[in-house]
């Protein structure tokens, strides 16, 4: 694939976005209580509304080693109860091979469920259940990348809103690959700010720890951090980067994206 069939590839993606967005921007029912999923590593545990589809869906761009960019990275969320959503994301990845080559590669799909548990009340935090599980697509340029079996994985999400401007998220979770039977144990810290009504911040780490036996345990520690902006009820924009804090030359990034309710 060409660098110009790249960008081809760009403009009908970014055209489809806008388009949608467009349809999103003159619905006629407004739903306050919708809080996206992205950007972000980290999960809120906030659940779609009954009834209702949220699409989320961006850009990114990615250095580890080589260049590649997540075109799209997309979630559709869907709101089954009051208390309950199910989710479905799929991600597609540009990679660059070298001498202008690129490979496109259908990442594994990921079918999976949210549910609230507490609403939370002073400082008791709002808590959240999800549980995911991966699905291979077995389309990689490279076989050596390809996940080659199904993966479960599972979520505790909490929230504690301190202020009316600022809140701090976490997750606890543990993950399979699909490559190796032992589990990865997922943390992620997130702070989240409200600069102005529409304006908002965050800043989070997110950690995978691997245990391989005793006394072997392989800690990887990302941080990434950004903006999202409400244009209306509906719909938000964010940007945001990420690097890794062990060495941030083997892996950075920076993305950009949407989230609407659809209906």
């Amino acid at each position: 694939m060409s660098i110009f069939n790249v960008i081809d590839m760009k403009r009908l993606y970014l055209f489809f976005v806008l388009s949608v967005s467009l349809n999103s921007l003159f619905a006629q029912q407004t739903v306050s209580s919708w809080s996206a999923d992205r950007p972000g590593a980290a999960t809120g545990p906030d659940i779609t509304p009954f009834m209702k589809v949220a699409w989320e869906t961006g850009f990114e761009s990615c250095w580890d080693g080589s260049h590649s960019f997540t075109l799209p990275t997309t979630m559709l969320r869907f709101g089954v109860t009051n208390f309950a959503e199910i989710r479905l994301e799929y991600d597609g990845t540009l990679c660059s091979l070298g001498n202008h080559d690129w490979a496109y590669n259908v990442e594994p799909l990921v079918l999976g469920a949210k549910m609230k548990v507490y609403e939370g009340k002073g400082w008791i935090p709002k808590v959240s259940f999800m549980a995911n599980l991966t699905i291979p697509l077995m389309r990689h340029a490279d076989p050596n990348t390809v996940v080659p079996h199904v993966a479960p994985s599972f979520y505790l999400l909490f929230q504690n809103d301190v202020t009316d401007w600022f809140n701090i998220g976490y997750n606890v979770g543990v993950e399979w690959s699909g490559i190796s039977h032992i589990p990865a144990t997922f943390l992620a810290l997130c702070l989240g700010f409200n600069i102005t009504d529409n304006l908002g911040a965050f800043v989070e780490s997110y950690n995978y720890l691997t245990r391989y036996g005793k006394g072997n345990t392989v800690a990887e520690c990302d941080l990434d951090f950004g903006f999202s902006y409400t244009v209306h009820p509906r719909v938000q924009l964010d940007l945001y980067g990420m690097f890794n804090c062990q060495d941030p030359r083997s892996y950075n990034g920076l993305g950009l994206g949407v989230a609407w309710l659809i209906n």
